[in-house]
């Protein structure tokens, strides 16, 4: 009886973890198991959640890829680091990264980026919006020769931050 009753426990909480937000299936056993879940709780719950559709790392990485680099753009590289980080597998995370939003190429991505932080920076000396923007899109992954190029491109110029 109390296995039963470890089962129903593991099971409602799990589906009051996913009823926040879409996790991996690593960061549900990783949660479960935190809460002291046995293994074999676990892992039956987890399937039972893989077959009713609850979980589903593939789906989870391409929607995590697509929305990430919308609201925050980041190069392709950081989003698959943040994808692993999740506990997917790295061709997982690697082909979601590629995947997503084929149309915006890496540059344009870096553009974005930028292009949303540029208001932050108005009426700063040119040489520090300048620094601070290379900073910027080195943080969100972005290679050093194309944070060069798209700063002076966005930053530099007349003088303004548009």
């Amino acid at each position: 009886m109390k296995k039963a009753r470890d089962e129903d426990w593991a099971w409602g909480y799990l589906t009051k973890l996913l009823s926040f937000s879409p996790r991996t299936e690593a960061e549900l056993r990783k949660r479960l198991a935190a809460k002291g879940c046995p293994p074999e709780v676990v892992e039956r719950v987890l399937e039972k959640a893989k077959q009713a559709k609850l979980v589903d790392d593939e789906l989870f990485a391409w929607l995590y890829a697509e929305a990430r680099l919308l609201s925050r753009p980041r190069s392709r590289k950081l989003l698959a680091q943040e994808l692993r980080a999740k506990g997917l597998p790295e061709e997982l995370a690697a082909r979601a990264a590629a995947r997503a939003l084929p149309e915006f190429s890496e540059r344009d991505l870096a553009e974005e980026a930028l292009e949303q932080r540029l208001s932050l920076w108005q009426g700063l000396p040119e040489e520090t919006r300048k620094r601070r923007a290379y900073n910027f899109l080195l943080r969100r992954g972005f290679p050093p020769p194309l944070a060069r190029e798209v700063v002076e491109e966005l930053v530099a110029g007349e003088g303004t931050c548009t």
